[in-house]
C-alpha cells in the first residue's frame, strides 16, 4: 500500500516529471520568441496575435477575434518572411486560431 506523504511542492513535482518540465521549457521558449516577434511585426498588426506553437512548417497564432485573424492573414507573407529571415525558422504557412474564451 502506498503511503500518503502529503502535498509536494510544484517545483519538486516538475523536477521529477521530465515531460512536464520539457513542456514548461518549450512554453518559455515560445513566449520569448513571441515577445521578440511582436517587436518586428508590421505596426498595423502588432499585438493582434500571439505565437502559440510551431508544428513542422506551420506557425500557429492565436487571435482574439475573427476580424483580427483576417487582418493577420493579409500580412501572412510578411510575417512568414520575418520568421524565416530574422529568426531562421523554416515555416511555410500560418495557422490562425481565434480564442473564443476572451
Amino acid at each position: 500500500m502506498r503511503k500518503n506523504r502529503g502535498f509536494q511542492s510544484i517545483s519538486d513535482s516538475v523536477a521529477q516529471d521530465k515531460s512536464l518540465s520539457g513542456l514548461i521549457q518549450r512554453a518559455k521558449q515560445l513566449k520569448k520568441l513571441d515577445e521578440a516577434l511582436q517587436l518586428r511585426l508590421p505596426a498595423q498588426v502588432r499585438g493582434m496575435c500571439h505565437l502559440a506553437n510551431i508544428k513542422g512548417e506551420t506557425a500557429v497564432f492565436i487571435c482574439r477575434t475573427q476580424m483580427e485573424a483576417s487582418k493577420i492573414r493579409m500580412y501572412s507573407r510578411s510575417i512568414l518572411h520575418i520568421m524565416q529571415s530574422e529568426f531562421k525558422i523554416s515555416v511555410k504557412k500560418l495557422q490562425l486560431k481565434v480564442d473564443l474564451s476572451s
